[in-house]
């Protein structure tokens, strides 16, 4: 495999494929894809159009198309069955994120890798990202000083009454948990990614914005960790306007900005100013970037960065910050 391209079917065809996996797959050079899976015959044949390869019924379709490898890009709900399918037919994965929506499926996804040789990618694109990687040296090098304090903030989804499809794929999120489980997966990424550190506690509080609305539409979080650090996430979804979300760490000796629609992280302290900036849009470049390690790791038979464990982590945080919310009690992070 490390002389040709990766052979790929994408599981899925919604809007994170459409919008991310499809065309990082087209732009590499390593990937070549064999054919596209989705319950919905209307997304299947517009992908199969779009990226002009065939719509395939099933796994066992893919496996006899040459896929090497499959691209898991479907509600959190369905992608841990799919990964698992995916694994027992012979091929690696890349999975969307979060990999599950509770721990028992994912300790099960777990379970079924480990029997295997596959390979299993959590897709936490973000911390691909030249921003994110910008961050973590700079507070792994104690530029910032200790402890820090990070503030995040999401606010995605906007809500359009008219936008019956978006808002329709939004309540179906929303039934199988609150925003920050899907979205917060990301921030809890990010934390682990760039302290190191374990989460001790998680107090949080949310509410509906709308009564139509099957779970939490906001949610707030604070999480302590064991290093001193401390979180402050905010996640906000189908809110007619989106305030532009907020990306800091603050320490004793200084503190960064990142600017995601602007595509720069900012570290400022006493001796001065530095600037990461992006070179392409956050997205093409977060989505390429995971692409290309996703390969090295498959052609490599190497653990992927984002690994289940990974995955496990995040979505642990997030259940935390679910529980917290739903209880109003501090939870164990």
């Amino acid at each position: 495999m490390t002389d040709r391209p990766v052979r790929a079917v994408v599981l899925g065809c919604g809007d994170i494929a459409a919008t991310g996996h499809l065309p990082a797959v087209a732009r590499s050079a390593d990937v070549t894809l064999v054919g596209v899976l989705d319950s919905s015959a209307e997304r299947r044949r517009a992908a199969s159009a779009a990226y002009r390869v065939p719509e395939l019924p099933d796994l066992a379709a893919a496996v006899r198309a040459g896929a090497d490898v499959a691209v898991v890009a479907t509600p959190p709900e369905v992608s841990p069955h799919l990964t698992m399918a995916a694994v027992a037919a012979g091929l690696d994965v890349l999975c969307e994120k979060p990999m599950a929506v509770d721990l028992g499926t994912a300790e099960r996804v777990r379970t079924a890798v480990a029997a295997t040789d596959r390979i299993v990618q959590i897709g936490f694109k973000n911390r691909f990202s030249p921003l994110v990687r910008a961050l973590r040296r700079w507070v792994r090098a104690g530029r910032l000083g200790a402890p820090v304090v990070y503030t995040l903030g999401g606010f995605d989804e906007r809500y359009d009454p008219a936008d019956t499809v978006h808002t329709g794929r939004i309540a179906h999120f929303l039934a199988h948990g609150p925003s920050f489980v899907h979205e917060g997966a990301h921030f809890a990424d990010y934390l682990a990614y760039v302290t190191g550190a374990r989460p001790v506690d998680v107090r949080a509080s949310g509410v509906r914005s709308r009564p139509d609305l099957p779970a939490e539409n906001f949610v707030s979080a604070l999480v302590r960790y064991d290093n001193g650090d401390l979180a402050r996430l905010e996640i906000g979804w189908q809110f007619p306007v989106s305030p532009r979300g907020e990306f800091r760490a603050l320490g004793p000796d200084g503190v960064v900005l990142l600017d995601r629609p602007g595509g720069v992280a900012t570290l400022h302290t006493a001796d001065g100013t530095e600037q990461v900036r992006l070179d392409r849009p956050w997205n093409d470049l977060c989505f390429d970037a995971q692409l290309a390690h996703f390969v090295d790791c498959v052609r490599r038979r190497a653990t992927p960065e984002t690994s289940v464990e990974a995955g496990l982590a995040s979505l642990r945080l997030g259940l935390a910050v679910a529980e917290a919310t739903a209880t109003g009690a501090v939870v164990p992070g």
